[in-house]
């Protein structure tokens, strides 16, 4: 199995951007990586809490929850991601609240520590019954310790709260090894992806890495849905030029040609997003109705009249709901449902 390119400093400049570029969605992909990995996630990057869990009992995600934290913080907006309550091994009826928060961007996180605290204590507040970790994961940040602090010192009152952090970025040296785990561990998929992004490579690099680990999720024998999951995750972060983008559904065409497999939420959704900003962006909701009508064609065959007529005079939002419900329509009349 080929290696990916060797790596570039994360603070390498992009040659190839362009001003139609659309940004990475790095909220979005963490966000659906944890809730379809979470225990892949804490085996890559905390492995030893991980097995302190009893898997057998499923994990609770409270994000309503942590909204409501959210919304009454004073800190503004706090960039939580996931609280989940699991099962300790020990057998009792004690869990353990997960506050895992990921934190984007090269800019200073000075802050952070004081925000780790307050939702640490709010979060005690209303479970003192239930032991307690929060764990942060920096994306960007390239160097630092394994445990940030907040303290406070006022007339001999004194405060200390430690928190273990993990810093994707010290994972650059060891992305073989990464690779050696993905076929097991699908996070580290999402670990190599959010790498490949900080590089910020020029548009042909990054069509080559981002195409090269498309090809490995075929070569490590996920199933479909994974492989959907992570390709989904793989395209929100490592975002092409606009003048590629045909380009790299050309080559996931012709992998998936080889691997014989179609998955319709890989090329087709690429093809209607991009579409769809497209039609946007000029006004046009033609293009979203012109790329719907190709991936009914393509999954039912020819394309009844009524249909046609329905897509003729649909608006944007039902372009839209029907674009998302032809990934699991069994009929061509469940997509108009």
């Amino acid at each position: 199995m080929p290696d990916l390119p060797k790596d570039d400093p994360c603070d390498t400049p992009s040659s190839g951007s362009t001003a139609t570029q659309a940004p990475p969605d790095y909220d979005g992909a963490w966000k659906n990586a944890l809730d379809a990995y979470f225990p892949d996630f804490l085996a890559l990057l905390w492995p030893t809490l991980h097995a302190q869990i009893d898997w057998a009992h499923k994990p609770v995600f409270l994000d309503k929850e942590l909204q409501r934290l959210a919304a009454s913080s004073k800190h503004g907006r706090l960039h939580v991601d996931k609280l989940v309550r699991v099962r300790l091994l020990n057998g009792q009826d004690s869990l353990t609240l997960i506050h895992t928060e990921v934190q984007g961007g090269v800019r200073n996180h000075t802050d952070l520590p004081a925000r780790m605290f307050t939702y640490h204590i709010r979060l005690r507040e209303k479970h003192p019954q239930y032991p307690l970790v929060s764990l942060a994961v920096l994306t960007h940040r390239r160097g630092g310790p394994s445990t940030q602090t907040y303290s406070y010192e006022h007339y001999g009152c004194t405060l200390t709260f430690s928190y273990p952090v993990a810093i994707l970025e010290s994972w650059r040296p060891h992305m073989e090894e990464l690779l050696r785990l993905a076929p097991k561990n699908p996070f580290a998929v999402v670990v190599l992806a959010q790498l490949e992004a900080n590089s910020r490579h020029a548009g042909q690099q990054q069509f080559v890495r981002k195409t090269a680990l498309v090809r490995h999720l075929h070569d490590w024998g996920f199933g479909r849905k994974k492989i959907e999951q992570l390709f989904n995750i793989l395209d929100a972060m490592l975002v092409l030029p606009a003048s590629m983008e045909q380009r790299f559904i050309h080559a996931i065409s012709l992998i998936e040609e080889e691997y014989n497999m179609t998955y319709v939420n890989t090329i087709e959704r690429v093809a209607l997003r991009r579409g769809r900003e497209e039609g946007l962006k000029e006004g046009k909701r033609e293009a979203v109705s012109d790329i719907l009508a190709t991936q009914i064609a393509r999954k039912f065959g020819n394309i009844p009249e009524w249909a046609q007529v329905r897509l003729a005079d649909a608006d944007q939002s039902n372009l839209d709901r029907w674009a998302v419900q032809i990934l699991d329509a069994q009929r061509i009349e469940d997509v108009f449902t």
